[in-house]
């Protein structure tokens, strides 16, 4: 009794062992195989395409047409004629086929083909790319600001509220500047991504310094992939 018990155990213990063995090996190789499939998909596509030159006794412009026709009588009869050109094409010995038999395309259509997929994914990804780009939309209105010894005032006349004003620095002229004009381009995040000068104030000092000032501007967000532009004019006040 007690050696049955033994043998018991030690069955059990061997099938205990050989299970998890086995779960341990299902779940390594599943994991080994989704790794080895998503380097696969990930790693890019390298195409080399090689034109070969062709034969001088068959121009380009002419393609033989190989026709089949069963016999009743069992065998097959082929027939070569010539699709364009004025040559004659020199006859081809008999090839038996059966039936079940694949045709196998040319060099010529798998090159077409393999050309048509690469263009086509060149055009989806321009697709995606321009999706993903914004579009210039409508302007947010115009804006008009004052400079004079104690910063810059900006008038909120706009319809896009301005959330962000960094400081101008104190910079010193000997004549009272003319008016400065210049054109936002603004992101939807309310970014100023590009600052255009339209008309400048004479004092090349005060131009730059108005530049990085509207670089550093910022508008409250708006909604969609569109960014906006506006006009701003500053004019200078002494004291």
């Amino acid at each position: 009794m007690e050696k049955e018990e033994s043998l018991l155990e030690k069955g059990l213990y061997f099938l205990t062992a050989f299970v998890i063995n086995l779960i341990l090996f299902t779940l390594l190789s599943t994991y080994l195989l989704f790794t080895r499939l998503s380097y696969e998909v990930s790693r890019p596509i390298t195409l080399l395409l090689e034109e070969t030159p062709l034969l001088e006794e068959v121009p380009r412009e002419e393609k033989v047409i190989f026709e089949k026709r069963t016999q009743r009588a069992g065998g097959t009869k082929e027939k070569l004629e010539k699709a364009k050109g004025g040559k004659s094409v020199p006859s081809l010995p008999p090839v038996a086929t059966r039936s079940g038999d694949v045709p196998v395309a040319s060099k010529e259509t798998t090159e077409t083909s393999i050309l048509s997929e690469i263009e086509r994914k060149v055009k989806s990804r321009k697709t995606e790319a321009t999706q993903d780009k914004p579009t210039v939309g409508e302007s947010f209105g115009e804006l008009s600001g004052v400079v004079s010894g104690s910063g810059v005032d900006l008038a909120k006349s706009a319809t896009r509220k301005i959330l962000y004003i960094p400081p101008f620095p104190k910079l010193s002229a000997t004549e009272l500047p003319s008016t400065f004009q210049a054109k936002l381009w603004v992101e939807p995040s309310g970014r100023v991504a590009k600052v255009e000068v339209l008309k400048r104030s004479g004092v090349p000092e005060i131009d730059s310094a108005l530049v990085q000032l509207l670089k550093g501007v910022k508008f409250e967000p708006i909604e969609g992939n569109i960014i906006q532009t506006g006009i701003i004019t500053f004019r200078f006040k002494g004291g």
